[in-house]
C-alpha cells in the first residue's frame, strides 16, 4: 500500500503536474466564482514561475545536499563494507539489451573510486525491480550493477547482492538482514546527495555505524552568470520538484518513525 500511495502522491506534488491540476481546477470554477479563478490562476502561475528560477532550486537542492559535503573518495573513513543503494542504472529490456547508465550512475563510479581506494573490502548492492515499473520479471537492479562493477573490475567474490527492496526503508532493512549476520555494522553508504538525509537517517535506525560518501551532486560544477541564475528553465524546475520531493519523503519517514 505504502508503494502505491508514495508512487501516486509524488505524481500530484510533481511542481508541473500541480501547476497543471490548479489551472484545470480553476477553468471550471471561472464563471461561478471569478475571484477565486484568479487567485487560482496567479497561484499556478508564481508556483511555476518561483521554482524554475535556477537560484530557487540552487537553494532547494542545496538544502539537503550542504548536509554531506562532497569530500572526495579518499578522505572518507574505513569500513567493513560500502553499501550502494538502487537507482542508478535502466536494467535491459526488450528493447534494449544492455545496462543504460542514468543520471544518478554516479554513486557506482564513487563505489569503484572507495574500493579502489581500500576503504571497505565488501561493496554491497541494494535494490530491486518496483512492480508498479513494470520490471518485476527482469534481474533485479542490484544484480545488474554487480554486472556493471564487474565490467568495471571489482571481482565478483567482493560483491554481494541484496535484490528484494524497493524504497530505501527496505534498502536499509534488507541490508542489515545480509550483513548482521556477518558482524558487519559499520558501512560507507553511497547513494545520491539529494537523497543521502533520508537514506543516512534510515540506516542509522535500522542499527548501521555509517559513514556517508554522497555522490550524483546536482550543485556546485558550475557558477551560472548572474542574469542567468534568475531565468526561468524546465531544469531548473525539475530539480526543484527533486527537492520537494525529498523533503517530503524525510518527513514521512520521520513520522513514520524510520529515520
Amino acid at each position: 500500500m505504502y508503494n502505491l500511495a508514495s508512487k501516486i502522491l509524488s505524481i500530484f506534488l510533481d511542481p508541473l503536474a500541480l501547476a497543471l491540476l490548479l489551472l484545470v481546477g480553476a477553468w471550471f470554477v471561472r464563471r461561478r466564482r471569478f475571484r477565486v479563478f484568479q487567485s487560482i490562476y496567479v497561484a499556478a502561475v508564481l508556483l511555476l514561475i518561483v521554482l524554475s528560477c535556477p537560484t530557487v532550486s540552487g537553494w532547494l537542492t542545496g538544502s539537503l545536499e550542504d548536509q554531506y559535503p562532497d569530500e572526495g573518495s579518499t578522505a572518507f573513513a574505513s569500513a567493513q563494507a560500502i553499501v550502494v543503494l538502487g537507482g542508478a542504472i535502466n536494467v535491459p529490456s526488450e528493447i534494449h539489451h544492455a545496462i543504460g547508465i542514468t543520471r544518478s550512475s554516479d554513486r557506482l563510479l564513487v563505489a569503484l573510486r572507495l574500493y579502489d581506494a581500500g576503504k571497505a573490502p565488501l561493496v554491497v548492492l541494494s535494490g530491486g525491480n518496483n512492480p508498479l515499473m513494470g520490471n518485476a520479471r527482469n534481474r533485479s537492479e542490484a544484480d545488474e550493477m554487480r554486472d556493471l562493477l564487474e565490467e568495471w573490475g571489482i571481482p565478483h567474490a567482493a560483491i554481494l547482492v541484496e535484490g528484494g527492496s524497493i524504497n530505501t526503508r527496505e534498502n536499509a532493512l534488507f541490508s542489515h538482514r545480509l550483513l548482521a549476520p556477518r558482524g558487519i555494522e559499520r558501512i560507507i553508504l553511497v547513494t545520491s546527495a539529494l537523497d543521502m538525509p533520508r537514506a543516512a537517517a534510515s540506516f542509522r535506525k535500522v542499527g548501521f555505524d555509517i559513514v556517508a560518501a554522497p555522490a550524483d551532486f546536482d550543485n556546485g560544477w558550475t557558477e551560472p552568470s548572474a542574469i542567468f541564475e534568475w531565468m526561468p528553465s524546465a531544469e531548473a524546475l525539475e530539480e526543484s520538484g527533486r527537492a520537494i520531493h525529498e523533503w517530503l519523503g524525510f518527513w514521512v519517514y520521520r513520522l513514520r518513525g524510520w529515520a
